[in-house]
C-alpha cells in the first residue's frame, strides 16, 4: 500500500524548555501538537503517532498531505497557536511511498525517508519529494521548486528533494546541474579545548551544545543545550544554528558572521563561538578545518 507519509516538527524547542521551563514549555508544545492534529484530520489525514514535539501522520494522496501541510503552516505563521502568546514555527516533510502497517502502526522507507526529510527542513518550510511531487496535481506541482539531492544510504540514486512553496514569494529556480558549485570537502575537524574530532560526509549530524549527550559539548552559560549542528550536503559541511543566543562564525580572514536559526557552509579554517563572538578570550572557542 501507498500513502503520502508527513512528519511536522516543531523548530526550536529546546529553546522553550529553555527559557520557559519544563512544565510551561511542555504545555506548551501540547497545545501545538493538538493544533496541528486537529488540521491534520481536517484534510483527512491519520494521526499515527506523536514524537516529543512533532506529528508523524499518513494520507491516501498526496494532494491531501500537501493542503494539510500548507494549513499547518499558514495557520502557525500568523498567529500564536498556544494561551502564552508564543509564535511557533514548524518544518514538515512529506513522502508518498510503499508502507508496511501493523496494528496501528506503519513502516518502511516511505516512513524513514520523511522522517529524513523534515529532519532536513528548516524552519517555515515544507520539503517533499520527487516521487510527492509526480502524484500531484499541476495545480500544486507548479508550487514546488527542486531544492536538493541527498544520498541515502542503501540507496543507488540520490534522492531528489523539492520544497513546496505556500507562502506568495519570488522564486528563484535551483539549476538542475549543481556539480558546478561542489566543494567536496573530505573531513571536518573541530579542535576544542584541546581535543579533535572529525565528522566525514557518512556521519550523522554532529550536534554541539551544553548537553553531555552530545557529540560535543561546549558547558558555558550562553550556549544551549542543543545548540547547532553540523551535517554533510551536497560536497560541504554546513553549520546549522537553532540556538537561543547564535553562534559566531570567523572564516579564514575574512569578517565574523553571526548566525541564529541560520546555516552556514563551513569553508577552509575558522573559529566557532557559541552564544558569544569568536573575539571572546574565555576558552570555549572551537576551531574548525575543512579538508
Amino acid at each position: 500500500m501507498k500513502f503520502a507519509i508527513m512528519f511536522a516538527d516543531i523548530t526550536g524547542s529546546t529553546q522553550l524548555y529553555d527559557e520557559l521551563g519544563d512544565a510551561v514549555a511542555a504545555d506548551c508544545v501540547n497545545q501545538c501538537l493538538q493544533r496541528m492534529m486537529e488540521i491534520t484530520n481536517q484534510h483527512a489525514g491519520t494521526i499515527i503517532n506523536t514524537i516529543g514535539d512533532e506529528i508523524f501522520c499518513r494520507f491516501v494522496h498526496a494532494a491531501d498531505a500537501i493542503r494539510a501541510a500548507s494549513m499547518i503552516q499558514e495557520v502557525f505563521s500568523s498567529a500564536a497557536v498556544n494561551s502564552y502568546n508564543i509564535m511557533i514555527s514548524l518544518r514538515i516533510g512529506i513522502h508518498y511511498g510503499e508502507i508496511v502497517s501493523r496494528e496501528a502502526d506503519i513502516f518502511g522507507d516511505a516512513v524513514n525517508i520523511a522522517a529524513r526529510v523534515a529532519r532536513i527542513a528548516t524552519a517555515r518550510q515544507i520539503l517533499t519529494t520527487e516521487q510527492t511531487v509526480l502524484m500531484l496535481t499541476p495545480e500544486f506541482a507548479q508550487k514546488t521548486r527542486q531544492f536538493d539531492r541527498i544520498e541515502l544510504k542503501g540507496k543507488p540514486q540520490p534522492l531528489t528533494l523539492f520544497e513546496f512553496v505556500w507562502e506568495e514569494r519570488d522564486i528563484t529556480i535551483m539549476r538542475n546541474d549543481t556539480t558546478g558549485f561542489q566543494v567536496n570537502s573530505r573531513c571536518l575537524h573541530l579542535m576544542y579545548q584541546g581535543v579533535k574530532q572529525t565528522v566525514q560526509p557518512n556521519s550523522p549530524p554532529f550536534v554541539i551544545g551544553r548537553n553531555d549527550k552530545n557529540e560535543l559539548t561546549v558547558n558555558a552559560h550562553l550556549v544551549s543545550r542543543v545548540h547547532a549542528y553540523c551535517t554533510y550536503r551536497r560536497g560541504k559541511f554546513i553549520l546549522i544554528d537553532q540556538s537561543t543566543n547564535g553562534t559566531f562564525v570567523h572564516v579564514n580572514q575574512g569578517p565574523e558572521i553571526y548566525l541564529r536559526r541560520e546555516e552556514l557552509p563551513l569553508v577552509g579554517r575558522g573559529l566557532i563561538g557559541f552564544g558569544e563572538s569568536t573575539n571572546t578570550d574565555n576558552g570555549q572557542i572551537v576551531q574548525f578545518a575543512c579538508l
